[in-house]
Formats: structure tokens, sequence, C-alpha cells
């Protein structure tokens, strides 16, 4: 089909006036992203100001109180490098405030002034202690009118920190707003668009081709890419257990070395005073009392050598195995936290490899370690069971549990470190909470993987055989 010049000529002209409304269109909407974009940007600003000057106060207030308790002059540090920051902090803050709140203005320009003088309270409490000492010190630390001070600066800072959050949400909604405005523009030009499309019905068949023809090429390129994805995640799970391998021998070297060197020495002080005990002449009461306590510290000393080796690796883990390290930390963290332990372990043990049995005991540690920080509760459960082809290990506490959203956290390290343990092992790890139902860690290993004839000891990794997702429903809670 021949289109006639006046077609033709019409056919450009829509063309061009589409071009030149397209162009209105997205450079309206930029516009006004860009303005959205830059009000965020200016509360964020301010608010990272606030933010810092509230944490240069705090940390120069924690080592104002280190100072006082120790003496120590490293712990003024803070104190000095906030002195050159508070007044810049301060004066943007007020130079770049553009509201009309006259609540807020105050507590902007205070927040300069309170920061000033709360830094001067604390140089006058440092004076009184190197003067008086620590005594008198404290007495002006905690005078009535520093509180005051410090009270009267955290409300600014909160004043101040509310506000431009209020500010920088109702800049996101404004962004979002344009965003929405932005989008229904492009749709109104999309479907005039589309009315052009009607006089390109000769492209398509060439437009067709190019377009199979770059699906193809996608296509190849896609599957290169999980290629080189799935050589590197393999790289990067072999490495990982390399890593997590090498993280577990120097551990058992560092718990060796305390337990023989650093034991043996300790051991030794305490024989040695037990000897001037017994063979002291003359009735000094001083020195009795002081031997006496240097004993109690040995004591301490030594049984915090043994907490610390046992953490590091417990010695229970390679002469009794898993089951008695197993027993041995419920007890320990049950003891230490107040917690009524109940556990369930099959009759008897099967051969666990050495990797596989420090991973599960991690994992159990671990939980542990959650369950006694963060769980509040009174009980908790600690079962591992076996079937022919699993080893499952559950930690179930009965603590104040979280919500689903706060264990996916960015920065729940905790978690993530044993999902990729067990993911290590061709495992599944699955956390289960909900708020004031307490918290319930499983894991599903294959049991070839962890057992002392799977070869998980020589270095190899990425090669396990994992469990299988679609499965039916597992041991119960």
């Amino acid at each position: 089909m021949r289109l006639k010049w006046w077609q033709l000529a019409l056919v450009v002209s829509v063309s061009i006036g589409f071009v030149i409304l397209l162009y209105v269109v997205a450079e309206f909407g930029r516009l006004r992203l860009v303005t959205a974009q830059d009000d965020v940007r200016r509360a964020q600003g301010q608010l990272a100001r606030v933010v810092d000057l509230y944490q240069l106060v705090m940390n120069a207030e924690s080592g104002h109180r280190g100072y006082l308790l120790t003496g120590d002059p490293s712990y003024l540090e803070p104190l000095h490098r906030a002195e050159g920051q508070i007044d810049n902090l301060g004066r943007q803050l007020v130079q770049t405030y553009r509201g009309r709140d006259e609540r807020v203005d105050s507590a902007i320009r205070q927040l300069g002034p309170l920061a000033r003088s709360r830094m001067k309270q604390m140089q006058e409490s440092i004076a009184v202690y190197e003067a008086l000492g620590q005594s008198a010190g404290f007495r002006l630390a905690n005078s009535p009118t520093r509180h005051d001070t410090e009270s009267t600066f955290r409300e600014s800072a909160q004043i101040t920190g509310d506000y431009q959050r209020a500010l920088m949400g109702s800049s996101l909604e404004n962004l979002e707003r344009d965003l929405m405005l932005a989008g229904r523009l492009n749709l109104a030009t999309l479907l005039l668009g589309l009315g052009l499309a009607v006089t390109a019905a000769i492209a398509l068949v060439r437009i067709e081709r190019n377009r199979a023809e770059a699906a193809t090429g996608l296509q190849r390129q896609h599957d290169e890419l999980k290629s080189q994805f799935d050589a590197q995640t393999r790289e990067l799970t072999g490495l990982a257990r390399h890593l997590q391998h090498v993280q577990e021998e120097e551990r058992a070297r560092l718990s060796r070395g305390l337990h023989d060197e650093l034991g043996g020495v300790l051991l030794a002080a305490r024989m040695d005073v037990t000897w001037m005990q017994r063979h002291a002449t003359g009735d000094d009461a001083d020195v009795t009392m002081r031997l006496e306590r240097l004993k109690q510290v040995l004591d301490q000393g030594i049984e915090l050598k043994r907490r610390v080796v046992e953490e590091l690796r417990p010695t229970l883990l390679d002469t009794m195995g898993l089951l008695a390290a197993l027993r041995w930390q419920g007890e320990e963290t049950c003891r230490r936290a107040d917690l009524r332990c109940t556990e369930r372990f099959p009759d008897e043990e099967p051969q666990f490899s050495r990797a596989g049995a420090i991973a599960l005991f991690r994992v159990v540690q671990e939980a542990l370690a959650n369950v006694a920080k963060h769980a509040r509760a009174s009980e908790v459960d600690i079962a591992l069971e076996l079937t022919d082809s699993e080893v499952v290990v559950t930690v179930q506490d009965n603590g104040v549990g979280a919500a689903p959203e706060d264990l996916n956290r960015p920065r729940s390290h905790g978690v993530a470190g044993l999902r990729h343990r067990i993911h290590v092992l061709g495992g599944l790890l699955d956390i289960s909470s909900a708020p004031n139902r307490g918290t319930t860690v499983r894991v599903r290993v294959p049991l070839a993987n962890v057992s002392g004839t799977s070869g998980a000891d020589d270095g190899d990794s990425g090669t396990f055989t994992s469990v299988p997702r679609a499965v039916g429903p597992g041991p119960a809670a």
C-alpha cells in the first residue's frame, strides 16, 4: 500500500506533535519530581545533622562518665572530638531551616547552645574531678541543673527529629503523588501514541523479526549469565564452607592454647597461693585477707577461662559427641538465664562428621543465645530427631516472639549466619514466630550430609544433596 503525499504529511505532522507533547509531559513530570526529591534530600540532610549532633553529645557524655569512673584520659577523646563539630552542626541546623513552625524554630535554635552548655558542664565536672576528687566530680555531674540541661537538649533534639521525619514523610507523599501524576500523563500520551500505531502497520513484520532476533539474543545472554551465576554460587558456597572450617579450626586451636597455657599459669598461681596460706607465719589479718581475695580472683579467672574455652570449642563435642555437647550447652544457657529446659534426644547417637556436628551445635548455640538475650522466655525445648534421611533440630521457647518482618531485617546477621551455615550443608532453616507466641527454630539437614561417612571434612563443598522444599509436614513443634 502506497501512501499519498497528504497522508504522509499528516503522519509526519502528528508524529512530530506527539514527540513534542511527550517531551513536554516528560519535562513537566521531571521538574516536579526534582522538586520533590530536593525536599526529601533537604529533610534527610537536616535529620542527619540532628542525629549527628545528638550522637556527638551522647558519645561525649559516655566518655565523660567513663573518665569520672576510671580516670582514664582516653575516655575524653569523644569529648574533645565533639568540641570542634558541635558549633558547626548547630549553625548549619539554623541556617538550613526553612519552616515556619515557631516551636520547631525555637528547638533548632536551642540545640547548638544547649549542646555547648552541656559540653561546658562536662568540662566543669572534669575540672572538679581533677581538683577535688571523684566524689565531687560525680556530685557536680549529677546535679539537677545538669540533668535539666540534658533533658532540655533531648527534648529539643526529639522535636527537631520528629519535625524532619514528618517533613520527609510529606515530601515522600508529594513525590509519590507526582509519580502517579506523571504515570497518568504518560498513560494519556501512550493512548495517543496507540492511534499512530495504526499507520505503522507496514513496519510490523520487520519489528517482529527484530524482536524475535533480540529475544533469541537475550535468551542466549540469560543462559550465559545463569551459567555464570550457578558457577559463582558454587564457588561462594565452597568458599563459605572453607571459611567456616578455618574458623572452627582456629577456634579449636585457640581453645587448646587457652586450656593448656593459660590454664596451667592460673592453676600454678592458685597452687602457690594455697601453699602460701598454709605456710604463712604470724597472725597478720591483712595478709590473710589479701591471700584469700587473691585465691578467689584466681578461681574466678579459672572459671572464666573454662567458659571461654567451652564457648570457643566445647570439649564435649570432640570427646563425648554432639548430644553430650548439646546437653551441656542447654544446661549452661538455662542456668545463666534462669530458664526451664526440656530436652528430647534419641537414645543412640549416630556417627556425625566433624563439620556436621559443629554446624548443628552452632545452630543450637546461636538459637539459645537469642532466647537468653531477646525472648524473655521461661521455658525452652531442645530436640534432635532422626528419620531415615534427615536430621531435624528444633529449639522452641515460650517468649515474647517477634513479627516476621523483624526476622528478615537487613541487620539480622545472626539469622542470616544460621541460614547460610545450614545452606552450605544442603539443609533448610525455618523460623516461625509471632508476638507473644514464642519462637520456633527448626533445621532440617540430610543425614548423609552430616554423617561420619559424608566426606564433609575433606574440604569439598557445594556437592551436598539438598532437602526438597516440597515435602510433607515436618515434625511437630
